[in-house]
């Protein structure tokens, strides 16, 4: 007996899945609607628009290969002939996937995000840093000042060995409260700002010393 290939009716309404959603596939942003999926990008969480697991830790290679294959599907050129609107919408949309990109590769603004999207104080709303940290970056600038001043490649290359310390410690205390961010823990909400505002300092401080004349550094 001759075997025969039915289709049914629910393969035959099946639409083809465009370039856009044949890419997203993966991430929970699929959708057989390539308007009603750019919508959502532009308001997506940034891990969700990546389909990531959502936390400090990121597999930046894996962010990067999402990153591409997004850019590429909702780049304005590709809707050249949609019309001034749809061409407008897709700026919107690549400027979105832009900044979500630049945010989740950078550990600071990652963990800037991963507080302000739990509720926490913004930079803005919270200026405060642990302990004598303040006074520590005023003696810090001082001595960066005079040994820059005085030629001393020693001092400067003390000074430098002592903020990337201080750097990494606060990097790791950020990375171990970011974890605890999605239990409520208003303390680590609170300490992760305090961290977050020092790092800027460390890294300011660090900066300064990179702004040293070649003839002065260690």
């Amino acid at each position: 007996m001759m075997d025969v290939h039915l289709t049914s009716q629910s393969d035959a309404a099946t639409p083809v899945r465009c370039s856009t959603c044949e890419m997203l596939h993966h991430a929970p942003l699929a959708c057989q609607d390539c308007h009603d999926l750019l919508d959502h990008v532009q308001g997506a969480d940034y891990f969700e628009l990546f389909g990531l697991p959502r936390g400090y830790h990121v597999d930046l290679a894996e962010l990067g290969r999402r990153y591409l294959s997004i850019s590429r599907n909702i780049h304005p050129d590709k809707f050249a002939a949609a019309g001034a609107e749809m061409q407008s919408f897709a700026l919107r949309m690549s400027a979105a996937v832009n900044k979500a990109h630049d945010v989740l590769r950078d550990p600071f603004l990652r963990a800037e995000y991963l507080l302000e999207s739990v509720g926490g104080p913004s930079a803005a709303q919270d200026k405060s840093v642990p302990g004598t940290l303040l006074a520590d970056v005023m003696t810090l600038r001082e001595e960066i000042e005079e040994a820059r001043d005085a030629g001393d490649t020693a001092a400067l290359q003390r000074i430098e060995n002592g903020l990337k310390r201080s750097q990494a410690d606060a990097l790791g205390r950020i990375e171990s409260l970011c974890s605890r961010l999605d239990t409520g823990d208003d303390a680590a909400k609170t300490q992760l700002r305090q961290n977050l505002n020092a790092l800027k300092y460390w890294n300011n401080l660090l900066s300064q010393l990179a702004s040293v004349p070649e003839s002065a550094k260690p």
